[in-house]
């Protein structure tokens, strides 16, 4: 009986300590660099904090490790794979910028978190 006690601590610890990313969906608007909006998405994020990804349909943006020299001064950043400037402007904002086509996407996410 005491191995069997052990063995459901163990496993709820160790559950306990898993992490796994949780998925928001998120509605975004989508804008020029200078603000005008242009239309809106939905997408979902999934966050890391360090890092997060972005699924829209069967599209997955993941960017990369998000660096800031002073968080409190810069908003964390990274250059995703795609050649995208990847934001995580607070925990519950997130933005997708593609200079190139005058295009970005800002979501704004739930405070909950829904699994996929």
């Amino acid at each position: 009986m005491r191995g069997v006690i052990h063995l459901v601590a163990v496993s709820l610890f160790l559950t306990g300590c898993s992490h796994k990313p949780y998925g928001r969906l998120c509605p975004g608007e989508v804008s020029t660099l200078n603000g005008k909006v242009t239309g809106h998405s939905s997408a979902w994020v999934f966050d890391e904090i360090q890092h997060f990804s972005v699924t829209h349909k069967s599209n997955t943006v993941n960017s990369g490790y998000l660096k800031s020299a002073d968080p409190s001064l810069y908003v964390p950043s990274a250059t995703t794979a795609e050649g995208f400037m990847a934001q995580r402007l607070s925990p519950d904002r997130f933005r997708l910028i593609d200079a190139e086509q005058n295009e970005m996407v800002t979501w704004n996410c739930p405070t909950h978190a829904v699994t996929p």
